[in-house]
């Protein structure tokens, strides 16, 4: 086994890892939202219903629960951010199966590599640091974007699937 191959069986299990917490959280087999180095779990005023326990269709709040308190994750500064690009042609309709490779722009320049849907979407977890995003494919060009993803200090429900913050990237083929 080459040593390129064995980085990247390393990278793809240190992903696998790191995505194993909000897995077993988001399936209903955790209790709790994972918390990342620096992380800190508090309760507070519920900000998705300002407190009220209420959203405006008079529905409970799914974060409180019809408290006005919930559990809320502060993020700390090693708190992965989730990545949804859009890859489009140069007419804007979405691109079906385009290879996209992400890597670290220093250090560990290993890629991870990943294939849109069939909206043209992706999805990938990073933490905060400078990358370099590859977009390719055959007979509709490529893209290469420099992204970089900023530690994210707003507080986040502790509850429920979504326990990180987005960035949306589109990514826009030239032929």
């Amino acid at each position: 086994m080459s040593f390129a191959t064995k980085q990247r069986l390393l990278l793809g299990l240190a992903v696998i890892m790191m995505l194993v917490p909000t897995i077993f959280y988001s399936a209903g087999l955790l209790g709790r939202a994972p918390l990342f180095e620096g992380d800190t779990r508090k309760e507070m005023t519920c900000i998705t219903c300002d407190g009220l326990g209420r959203t405006g269709k008079e529905e409970s709040c799914p974060s409180c629960r019809g408290r006005g308190v919930a559990d809320f994750i502060i993020p700390g500064p090693n708190r992965p951010v989730q990545l949804v690009g859009t890859v489009k042609d140069s007419a804007g309709q979405p691109v079906k199966g385009a290879e996209v490779r992400a890597r670290q722009a220093e250090g560990d320049q290993t890629e991870v590599l990943l294939e849109s849907n069939q909206d043209g979407q992706f999805g990938i977890k990073l933490p905060p640091g400078a990358y370099v995003i590859s977009v390719a494919v055959e007979g509709k060009g490529s893209v290469s974007e420099s992204l970089l993803i900023e530690p994210q200090t707003e507080p986040i429900p502790a509850r429920g699937a979504e326990t990180l913050h987005k960035f949306e990237k589109e990514f826009l083929l030239a032929k």
